[in-house]
Parts: structure tokens; sequence; C-alpha cells
């Protein structure tokens, strides 16, 4: 067998299942640990994935060699001290979004991944998604031509979930962080792939109690953007539409490209609709229906979302790659989000720093 490369999962709340349930099968990887402040988190993580250990202490579990890398579903505020400790330690670090907090604590992550020659990357998930990658090849071919206006959207309906959960995770971080940051990133992330990078954001945002009666953060906010390349976006976010698909999937998050040749627009189905003048010289224009699942018995499609994205992540560490989504590249999203939240707060358009 080739070789297996021995991960510690460091925070075992809601958010590390998909983490973990993703190593369980992937024949490249050995949960070696579960790692948790609360020791009876890292126990039960440790049992139900089968983890050779658990551990309460950072440094216990660094100090173990059989990993190779650590994946850090942890609040915001301790993805850059952990992953600068784990760089030191000689650890690969893959890390939830947002890569942290602010660009300073992004930079110093990156400064210590490079200092100890190991690999950084941010699961920035979107990207890793079929769907996305399809609109990517249709982009990237051609059909819309160079991008005029984009509109994408992220809505969610998590107040249900709240109410429904339990005391302890509901006292902790679960969405405590602003929409803005929490789901936001995903949406600037995927936009940055798909139409280049932002220089300049106007933000609106806005708090309710439906989540919460003390809540402080946003819960739904606007954001209008522009791009380098001359397009602009509206990418608008929230966790609180009451609507009874946006309860069911937090997966939803409808896209409309337009440019210069037609438009790729994705529904709240995940059916791809093109519109394009680009194969017919100019003369008529092609519509196309694309569904983002093949038919029964097609050859099937590659790992995705964050199996995906640990496919990816195998495949850096083996052959020495720089990750799609590496700290660098995760900084640059960071800082469009920096931007919209300084913008929130001084009600003007705000330039993104590089």
């Amino acid at each position: 067998m080739s070789e297996r490369f021995g991960v510690a999962v460091f925070g075992c709340g809601g958010v590390s299942t998909a983490h973990f349930d993703a190593y369980l099968k992937h024949p490249k990887v050995r949960i070696v640990a579960a790692v948790d402040t609360v020791p009876e988190l890292a126990e039960s993580a440790a049992n139900k994935w089968g983890a050779e250990q658990s551990y309460t202490s950072v440094e216990e579990a660094l100090s173990n060699p059989d990993i190779q890398f650590v994946d850090l579903c942890l609040p915001h505020h301790l993805h850059a001290p952990v992953a600068i400790q784990a760089a030191k330690g000689g650890k690969h670090v893959f890390v939830e979004k947002p890569i942290a907090n602010t660009l300073d604590e992004a930079d110093a992550m990156i400064a210590a991944a490079a200092a100890n020659d190991v690999l950084l990357m941010v699961d920035q998930t979107k990207r890793y998604q079929n769907r996305f990658r399809r609109v990517k090849q249709l982009l990237e071919k051609g059909y819309a031509g160079k991008p005029i206006l984009v509109k994408i959207a992220y809505p969610q309906d998590i107040t249900y979930a709240w109410t429904h959960m339990s005391d302890q995770r509901r006292r902790t971080y679960w969405k405590h962080d602003g929409v803005i940051s929490g789901i936001g990133i995903h949406a600037i992330d995927l936009l940055r792939w798909l139409i280049g990078e932002v220089v300049e954001v106007q933000a609106v945002a806005s708090t309710t109690k439906l989540i919460a009666p003390d809540r402080k953060t946003e819960d739904s906010a606007i954001m209008i953007l522009k791009f380098e390349n001359g397009c602009i976006g509206e990418c608008t976010v929230s966790y609180v539409l009451r609507d009874p698909k946006m309860a069911g999937s937090w997966d939803l998050m409808p896209l409309q490209i337009f440019g210069e040749d037609g438009s790729v627009q994705m529904d709240d189905d995940d059916q791809i609709r093109v519109y394009s003048h680009a194969s017919t010289g100019g003369d008529e224009a092609v519509e196309l229906l694309l569904p983002t699942k093949g038919p029964v018995g097609a050859p099937p499609p590659p790992n995705e979302g964050m199996a995906g994205a640990i496919d990816h992540l195998i495949e850096c560490i083996s052959g020495g790659a720089t990750p799609l989504t590496d700290g660098n590249d995760a900084r640059k999203s960071l800082a469009v989000i920096e931007a919209a939240y300084r913008s929130v707060n001084e009600s003007r358009p705000v330039r993104v720093a590089s």
C-alpha cells in the first residue's frame, strides 16, 4: 500500500464532522488524533472516527511523530496561533476558512509555513465543488466572454437549527461570527477564482434578533464589488432568510455571470444555463441547459467539496505542489472581507489592501 499520511484534527465540534468523514474514506490518510480542549469531545470523536489518540493539549498532539499534517477546525481567533505552532513543529497545515481574523495574522501564518518548509492550505470548499468547476470550465472556454457583471448569493436560514441545538454548542462559537466572514468569504473567494481580483468594496449589513436576542454580529449583508478587470458585482449573504428551501439546505448559491459574449447562470436547483454568441461569431445565440449531475451509468465525477479539497491537499503534500487555495491566495479573500467590514463601519467604498 502507498504511504498513508497521518492527520490530527484540532477542534471536534460540528464543523469537524465533514473533515473526519472525508479522512476516514481517503485511502492515503490515517486519522492519528482527535484534539479538543474539552476531553469528552476529543474522546467521543476519537471513538466515532477511529482516531488512534485523543488529546486536549496542542503541544502534546504536535509532539506525536506519526502526525504529518494538522486540520484546524477551530474558532477563527485560534487559526493563527495553532497554525504557527504546528508549522514550527514541522507539520503541514490545513485550516478552515477564513485563514485568520486579520491580514497580520495571515501574514504570520504564511511566514511560518515558508520558514519551516511546510504546506499551508485553506479550506475554501466551493472551489472544489463540481458544479463550480463546471462553471469555471465554461468561462475558460469563452462562452460568456469578458465579464461585465456578476451576481452571487449565499442565502441561509439557520434559525431552526439554532433553536434546536444543544446548549453547549450554542454557547461556544457556532455561527457567532458575522455572516460576512462566516459564509460571505465563500462567495467572495469563489468570485475571485471565477472573475478575478476585487479592488474595491462597498458593503451594508444588518443584525436581527432571529438567531439570538443578544446577537451583536451582522446576519445579513450586501457587498458591491469592483474587479480589477472592470467587471462589477453584487454579493448577498444571510443567515436569516425565512424560507423552507434555505433552511433545508445551506448549500444554495445561485450565480449569474454576464459577459460581452453571453452569460453563464446557475439557479437554486444547480442547473446551469448558458446563453452565448461566442460559438456563432455573434450572428446567433446558442442556449444550453446543463445539469450538474450526470445520468445513471455515467462515469463518476471527481470527488468534490470536502473530499475534493482533501484529495487536492494530499496530492500537494505528496508532490510538493502549491495548493490552489494556499495561504497567499486565501489572504486575498480575507483582504476583501476586511475591506467589506471597513465599508460597513465607515459607510463608504473601501479599496482592498494589497
